[in-house]
């Protein structure tokens, strides 16, 4: 009995262990499950928080661009009050546009200066008128010109060229120089127009000079003495003549009447 009541209370202990130990683990478990429950708290709280930080800077940020906008528009609204009042100041005041309006002509002036107007261009020639008048004058003029051509030629160099011909160095007078066409040191001019011109030359030398006039590279006349009853004494030279002291005075001379083709080289 004593072996069985010790053998009861040892299972009755193992027993009461058993439980404690159930118990123990029980609280455990508890204990772990409200720790991770309140970590998890934590965690959103957190996650919480910082998602009001980040709105709470995007609040931040758009307000300082608001107010950089603001800042903008208002020193573009002080620029055009500015400009504005510049504006204003330089319009003209009623005083002013009273009075230019008391000056102003009235219809009266006005008709009269139309009147005067009128009968300012009823003095004008017209554009006909213009038109004839300068058609006219060309015609004078290329008539003029016709009848006024003048050339006069130098020989200068007093040296002939291949076979004896005269160049003409020097121009000194050409009313027509589209007509008459020289160049220098050439041995002939270019009559351009036909017709019928005046040829004059002269000659003066020591010696009696024999002179033929071209026409086109072919003689036309011929000179070697003066005209019939004309007649040069001593030689045609004087001693004192001031600037062509010691010079020919008279010469070979001549004047002829030539009917030139067109572009004839004389």
């Amino acid at each position: 009995e004593g072996l069985e009541e010790a053998a009861r209370g040892r299972m009755q202990l193992a027993s009461s262990m058993g439980e404690m130990a159930s118990s123990a683990e029980l609280d455990g478990k508890v204990g772990y499950d409200a720790l991770e429950d309140a970590l998890r708290s934590q965690e959103t709280a957190l996650q919480r928080v910082a998602t009001m930080v980040a709105e709470v800077e995007g609040h931040a940020a758009r307000l300082e661009e608001a107010q950089g906008k603001v800042s903008g528009v208002g020193a573009e609204v002080m620029s055009n009050i500015q400009e504005l009042r510049k504006d204003v100041k330089n319009k003209v005041d009623a005083k002013d546009v009273n009075v230019l309006m008391d000056t102003k002509a009235d219809v009266d002036e006005v008709n009269r200066a139309l009147v005067d107007l009128n009968g300012q261009l009823n003095l004008k020639a017209s554009m006909i008128d213009i038109t004839t008048t300068l058609q006219e004058q060309a015609l004078l003029n290329s008539t003029l010109i016709a009848e006024l051509c003048l050339g006069r030629w130098i020989w200068k160099s007093l040296k002939t060229k291949s076979g004896g011909l005269v160049p003409w160095n020097l121009q000194t007078a050409n009313s027509d120089p589209s007509n008459l066409i020289w160049e220098r040191d050439r041995t002939h001019v270019v009559c351009v127009t036909p017709g019928l011109y005046e040829l004059s030359l002269g000659f003066f030398s020591r010696r009696r000079p024999l002179v033929k006039v071209l026409v086109n590279s072919e003689p036309v006349i011929t000179l070697n003495a003066p005209p019939p009853g004309v007649t040069h004494h001593a030689g045609g030279r004087v001693q004192q003549s001031g600037r062509y002291t010691n010079s020919s005075v008279t010469g070979l001379t001549h004047g002829d009447y030539l009917a030139l083709p067109a572009k004839a080289k004389v």
